[in-house]
Order: structure tokens, then sequence, then C-alpha cells
């Protein structure tokens, strides 16, 4: 993987970044996506719902676990991004892209909330209807 992307300030380094979270998923590697996360990182997803019976993981140690085990489970992992939207006065990076999960592509979008240090406090995903 390249080196990490610094966190966004504008719409291109926005789509750098998102493009970099894209290339680790794609390459399912976990250890790079988690690279751009704090530490002391929240995220909340659907799946990770079902698979950990919790909506929201906290910290890098479980959400490590969780993306593991979710891994795992699929098989066949493509995601394609759309756009990549930036609001530096929140420092917030909104993801729209179509995700191949081992069935249909569905719509998807995932909003990053970003610490100071620019790495990624708070994540949430969310899964949409299916693609056209």
């Amino acid at each position: 993987m390249p080196p990490i992307p610094e966190m966004p300030v504008n719409p291109d380094s926005a789509r750098r970044w998102a493009e970099h979270w894209i290339a680790a998923w794609n390459a399912r590697d976990v250890e790079a996506v988690l690279a751009l996360f704090a530490d002391e990182c929240r995220f909340r997803s659907p799946k990770a719902a079902t698979l950990t019976g919790r909506g929201t993981v906290s910290g890098k140690a479980a959400l490590r676990d969780y993306w593991t085990r979710a891994v795992a489970a699929i098989s066949h992992l493509h995601f394609e991004l759309e756009s990549a939207h930036w609001d530096g006065h929140s420092r917030t990076l909104l993801i729209r892209y179509l995700a191949r999960l081992g069935g249909p592509a569905v719509i998807a979008a995932e909003v990053f909330d970003f610490a100071p240090d620019g790495r990624v406090l708070r994540g949430t995903a969310l899964y949409g209807a299916a693609a056209d």
C-alpha cells in the first residue's frame, strides 16, 4: 500500500484519501484500513451489529477483530468509489461508493470524523438499496 494519506483538507485530498481507503479494502488489507484510524476510534455499522451483537465497535483492537472476521466471511469484496465530500469546518469526510460483497452491488456511504492528528476518530457505515 502507498503511504498513509494526510487528513483531507480540500476536495482533491479528500478524493486521494478515499481512493486509498477503497484500495486498502479492495486488497482486503485490514491493517492498511486500521492505520487510518485513531486508537480510541468508534465505528458504527449495521453489519457490525449482525456479526458482533453491537452496532458500535469501540477501539482499534475491537475494530481489528470485527473487520478481520467480516473479511474472512466474505467470498468477494470490491468497492468502487463514486464520490468524496470534505467539510473542513467539522473535519468530516463522506465517501459514496458501490459495494459488492458477495452479492448484488449496493449503494453505500461512510462518514468519517477526523481527530486533529489526522486519524479517524468516528466512522459510520451506511448501506442502501441495490445499485442499478
